[in-house]
């Protein structure tokens, strides 16, 4: 038959869709002895106030585990482009600012956007024209 890849191909591929499903069970298994950075009482927080709510100790661990994997990422990256601007500057000491953040942030899909300054007197808005 045409369409069908040979019987090698599908065992193959038969065979790796059960070694996923055999490590996607060791990974909830050892989920229960994981404890993850981010607390099971931030996640259910945030998971209830988006509408979620579940008792099963193994979904929060699993979302909090995709959450650090994402927050590592993007953190990351952004050491990544702090290191890139300043050995372009030629600075000695490493500081995150917020465009390197923002930066990797945009690359993951998320847009952060500057506030306006709000002062809390015209003194304060005096000074800061004046310094400008």
């Amino acid at each position: 038959m045409e369409g069908q890849p040979p019987a090698k191909k599908r065992a193959r591929r038969e065979m790796g869709v059960g070694e996923t499903d055999e490590r996607f069970a060791r990974l909830l298994k050892e989920m229960g002895d994981y404890e993850p950075t981010i607390p099971d009482a931030v996640v259910t927080h945030y998971l209830e106030k988006v509408g979620f709510s579940t008792d099963d100790k193994k979904i929060k661990r699993l979302i909090a585990l995709a959450t650090q994997k994402f927050l590592y990422e993007v953190i990351t990256d952004a050491m990544q482009k702090s290191k890139i601007r300043e050995k372009r500057d030629q600075k000695k000491r490493r500081v995150l600012q917020m465009e390197d953040l923002a930066s990797s942030l945009k690359a993951h899909g998320i847009n952060v956007v500057k506030p306006d300054t709000f002062v809390d007197s015209i003194k304060t808005y005096q000074k800061l024209a004046n310094q400008q």
